[in-house]
């Protein structure tokens, strides 16, 4: 349903820009590659039914699909539609070419043909398949993101200019949009990419909390910015020339990363690498009981600073959207226009 309405929306974009030149070119497009990556979220997910549809009595087979949910539609079909829609965002806000965002993207898709599908043998050992696969898993996953931290640092140049020029008014979107794409290269690729995938690490350190520090920063501080970024846009251009303020967005952005940082310091990295050498010293299991856990009490109850304040950032964030939301609402005529 939510690729039909994308679709809908970008209907007649489509239709000019396939007249407009008529090659299969046109077909490529950025509001194309978009949609494109939309249907990817939709049809990725389906593969994960297929344990629930037909029930397979081998362990190998039934978590073999599940991993294609959980790495080939989050690391493979979200980052597809990640570079499209921050390629667009960034394109409708004038910061980088139509040209440059396409050349992007499409680069994107090629290397997650080639390494986001390779990349997910780094899980494939533990659903039973070759050791192989540990390798082969690791060299390619770290490829996923480069792309997108390309666009942005074009971006960034190019707010330089922009801001010596006149006033951008998009500068709280822009924020979002930019930690997301600095979480996306540190959560996923540093954290993920770089630092659980080299063969040694990754085929002692699974279900550890190092894997808790790749899932939580990339997973927030890649889509979840993303998604506040775009929120933030769309109210921005909702407002048009009524008063707005960025400060609440920014204290609720900072708060957020903040949160993220003291979870990483305080919380996933000292329990984290115990947990890695423990397995080095006394196994796998012994790493993954209770006996391990009890000796790092400390550190658990140490992951509440980070809890608190990135709940309020959440709570900012939401009195933020609704006071602005509201302030829309006030301003409108009864017939349903808005003064201006």
């Amino acid at each position: 349903i939510w690729s039909l309405v994308l679709l809908r929306a970008f209907w007649p974009t489509l239709k000019a820009l396939f007249h407009e030149s008529g090659s299969l070119y046109s077909l490529f497009r950025i509001e194309h590659l978009l949609w494109y990556s939309t249907l990817g979220v939709a049809v990725i997910y389906v593969f994960g039914m297929i344990p629930l549809a037909e029930p397979n009595p081998s362990f190998t087979i039934t978590d073999f699909w599940r991993w294609w949910v959980v790495h080939l539609w989050v690391e493979w079909a979200f980052e597809l539609f990640t570079a499209a829609i921050t390629g667009y965002f960034l394109m409708a806000l004038g910061l980088v070419t139509r040209q440059l965002v396409e050349r992007a993207v499409l680069f994107e898709w090629i290397l997650i043909l080639v390494s986001g599908i390779l990349g997910t043998g780094h899980h494939m050992y533990w659903a039973g398949e070759p050791d192989l696969w540990i390798s082969v898993g690791s060299m390619f996953s770290f490829l996923e993101v480069l792309p997108l931290f390309l666009l942005v640092m074009e971006a960034i140049d190019q707010r330089r200019h922009i801001a010596e020029k006149r006033d951008f008014p998009y500068r709280l979107a822009y924020l979002y949009i930019l930690g997301s794409a600095f979480w996306n290269f540190v959560g996923a690729g540093v954290f993920g990419g770089g630092t659980l995938n080299a063969p040694l690490v990754n085929y002692y350190e699974h279900g550890t909390f190092l894997t808790l520090n790749h899932a939580h920063t990339s997973m927030f501080g890649a889509f979840g910015l993303l998604a506040i970024g775009l929120i933030y846009m769309v109210l921005r251009y909702l407002t048009a020339e009524r008063p707005w303020s960025d400060r609440p967005g920014v204290w609720a952005f900072w708060l957020y990363n903040l949160g993220m940082v003291l979870w990483i310091v305080l919380n996933f990295y000292p329990i984290g690498w115990q947990q890695l050498e423990a397995v080095y010293t006394h196994g796998y299991a012994y790493a993954r009981s209770l006996k391990f856990y009890d000796t790092t009490v400390f550190w658990q109850w140490m992951r509440m600073p980070g809890d608190v304040i990135f709940a309020l950032g959440a709570l900012l964030m939401a009195w933020d959207f609704i006071t602005k939301i509201l302030a829309q609402r006030e301003t409108a005529s009864p017939n349903g226009t808005r003064s201006g």
